[in-house]
């Protein structure tokens, strides 16, 4: 099932290889509302990609959440992760895992129990402050699988971390059609963390699998890159993050990156 469609846009039509260097630095976009400061970085592997038709990449999301004068943030509530419009996620032949397998267990339980179904990975740092006991922080592993909310396509990101607070959560990135420059969104609804005494932080999420389904090579994020004749490469929009806090306060921030053209 193809979750979004097979092109990057082309955010400069006359690009050249300094601008295409200098644009393609993975340098993380930083907004500030107050004294609530987010970041979102990313990045798209390989940089060279045909022309035309499609080859398999790896999409690299990450985040933090911080404020300037060590303050807790106001509590994160969801975050939506847009991506351009002209990329693949393909999820046909591929296995699917349920939230109720990935409750409660560890992540290698969870890759256990799915690992057909994996299509990704990453990390998740969570501010822990309990009561009488001051507050550290705790960063758990994340693994990502193919599987469906409500019979909808999603990407479930199970965390789980040890020392010194163990916490298991699954937070569910459903994945829906949007417009324009981004034609898919994976909407992530946070859970509780620590019973309400604990927020995330930072997340760094990578995105991208090769398998095969019946015989044929089949990959989870696959990409063109459509500059135009004659160019060697092209300047995008390849994400944007939203995060929705509490209050209704949304902070968002977009990345523009740049793909070569492979011979």
């Amino acid at each position: 099932m193809g979750i979004f469609s097979p092109k990057w846009s082309v955010g400069v039509a006359a690009v050249c290889l300094g601008l295409i260097g200098a644009a393609g630095m993975a340098q993380a976009e930083v907004k500030r509302v107050g004294t609530l400061q987010v970041s979102f970085s990313g990045s798209v592997a390989p940089v060279k990609l045909p022309r035309t038709g499609l080859a398999p990449v790896t999409v690299q999301m990450g985040g933090k959440i911080t404020t300037t004068d060590r303050s807790a943030p106001p509590k994160l509530e969801r975050i939506i992760l847009d991506i351009n419009r002209h990329g693949v996620l393909s999820t046909r032949g591929l296995a699917t895992c349920s939230l109720s397998k990935l409750n409660s267990i560890t992540s290698a339980q969870a890759k256990k129990s799915c690992g057909d179904a994996l299509v990704g990975h990453g990390n998740v740092t969570s501010r822990v402050s309990l009561p009488g006991q001051g507050a550290f922080a705790s960063t758990g592993k994340l693994l990502a699988f193919n599987g469906k909310i409500k019979g909808k396509p999603a990407v479930l990101a199970q965390v789980s971390s040890g020392a010194p607070l163990p916490l298991t959560y699954v937070i569910g990135f459903e994945v829906k059609k949007a417009s324009g420059t981004f034609g898919s969104s994976l909407v992530g609804t946070l859970p509780p963390i620590a019973s309400e005494y604990g927020y995330i932080s930072a997340f760094a999420l990578s995105l991208g699998r090769n398998y095969e389904s019946h015989g044929k090579k089949m990959s989870f994020a696959s990409a063109s890159c459509p500059a135009p004749a004659g160019f060697p490469g092209a300047v995008f929009t390849l994400a944007r993050a939203t995060y929705e806090f509490a209050g209704g306060l949304n902070v968002g921030s977009q990345l523009v990156r740049t793909c070569e053209v492979r011979d």
